[in-house]
């Protein structure tokens, strides 16, 4: 069995639940998000309707979610995978958590926000069916919006 099917999702709730993502390697996410990374602004998603996962390897936190239901739509965002483990196939994993998070409630579009400048997440968006729709969001438009349709 590869590294990527002993990935476990856990939905985050608790004040030490977030405490535990922002502390796990804040530096690899500081630059990487449509926000500035903190716990109080981790805490401000949250509020705002975003639900945040870990992704965790052998007890060691390798990413964080933020997904959110709209009318249909499942929202997603994420941070890049922790250095060391990159090139294990744990993001084609998060996309298709993303799925099957997005079947169990009968959505049948998802949305995933990305960085311009994350030449791997794009390229990942565009081998799992994504399609950029156009729009920008951010300061400076550097969050893209992807999508992707599902046939259920």
């Amino acid at each position: 069995m590869t590294p990527a099917q002993y990935l476990e999702f856990k939905k985050s709730e608790s004040d030490q639940e977030i405490k535990d993502i922002f502390n796990f390697n804040a530096k690899a996410f500081a630059e990487s998000q449509d926000f500035t990374w903190s716990e109080d602004n981790i805490k401000k998603e949250i509020k705002e309707g975003w639900k945040l996962y870990s992704v965790s390897y052998d007890d060691d936190i390798v990413a964080a979610l933020f997904l959110k239901k709209d009318d249909g739509t499942l929202l997603t965002k994420n941070t890049p995978i922790k250095l060391i483990y990159q090139g294990n196939g744990f993001s084609h994993k998060i996309k298709d958590f993303y799925e099957k998070v997005a079947k169990e409630n009968s959505m049948k579009r998802i949305v995933n926000y990305c960085p311009s400048d994350n030449f791997r997440m794009i390229s990942l968006n565009e081998g799992h069916d994504y399609t950029k729709t156009g729009k920008t969001f951010g300061p400076h438009d550097e969050i893209l919006e992807w999508e992707k349709h599902l046939k259920n």
